[in-house]
């Protein structure tokens, strides 16, 4: 990175008129956000028009960012901000933990399939990935939102804290309550983190199909564009952690999302047609 690339010195240029600067700046927020909205609302379409509304304000109160912290903190407020005030999406409406429970019951009293083609494995993906992304639709978005800040994008719980303006040790609480109720979920229903449990991600596929929970003509995440390997490979050393983390870190073989790259052009165009002012006197949450 170069003085003329850090953070602070994109945002210089992009206040100053730069629409590459603009578009780099963009770029480098667009994943970890649009990753934050897809497990807060749980569809990609949802997520995506979430993110494109996270993204033309970040880029309209540029002005108002002075480096007093890291360009991520303040567009996490941003994000969270917004995403606690977006409306339910239809998927988070759906479901509860006693609404999956009941589904996983349901399906665990079928046969195993083979799974011999590629085409059975990105099926099973769905599966697990709409599953325990469900399971984390289930938590309240307070909880959910803290336990994403700091498992999925590995946030510092002072930092976490900030960005949720609440204490340190209030963040703390949140989190605790997140894990221990996901991970009691987890291990309770799970066989992916219980090997005791009978679900298995194949055996629950056409209880999804029956209940429209999966398209196989429309997979959402299976097919989802993401970076590989993963931020959080490293992390992954289940043996090492208690029963409730390890069954929690289930969740953490989601993906690391990619945006659309069409998102870019479609925030410079809304930002220059309505000629927004990158300085404003609102307040940017």
């Amino acid at each position: 990175m170069t003085p003329e690339t850090t953070p602070q010195a994109l945002v210089r240029r992009a206040c100053a008129g730069d629409a590459e600067a603009l578009d780099a700046v963009l770029r480098s927020i667009k994943d970890d956000v649009y990753g934050l909205a897809l497990r807060m609302l749980g569809t990609p379409p949802d997520a995506e028009d979430a993110t494109q509304e996270i993204l033309t304000r970040v880029a309209t109160h540029l002005g108002e960012f002075r480096g007093e912290a890291a360009l991520s903190t303040w567009v996490w407020r941003i994000a969270v901000r917004h995403l606690g005030r977006t409306r339910r999406s239809a998927r988070e409406q759906m479901v509860s933990f006693d609404v999956v429970a009941a589904m996983i019951h349901e399906g665990d009293g079928r046969a195993i399939p083979p799974v011999e083609t590629a085409e059975d494995r990105l099926r099973a993906e769905e599966v697990k990935i709409g599953c325990t992304g469900a399971m984390l639709l289930s938590l309240d978005r307070d909880l959910r939102v803290a336990w994403a800040l700091a498992e999925v994008f590995e946030l510092s719980g002072d930092d976490a804290a900030a960005v949720l303006g609440i204490s340190p040790a209030a963040f703390r609480k949140r989190l605790q309550r997140a894990r221990e109720k996901l991970g009691g979920f987890l291990s309770a229903h799970c066989g992916l983190a219980n090997p005791r449990r009978a679900c298995r991600c194949p055996r629950q596929l056409e209880t999804n199909l029956a209940h429209g929970t999966i398209d196989l003509d429309n997979l959402l995440f299976a097919v989802h564009p993401a970076h590989a390997p993963p931020r959080r490979a490293a992390r992954q050393r289940l043996a090492e952690v208690d029963a409730i983390e390890r069954a929690a870190q289930v969740l953490l073989s989601h993906p690391d999302y990619v945006a659309p790259e069409r998102l870019i052009p479609a925030v410079r165009a809304i930002v220059t047609d309505r000629a927004w002012q990158m300085f404003s006197d609102e307040g940017a949450p």
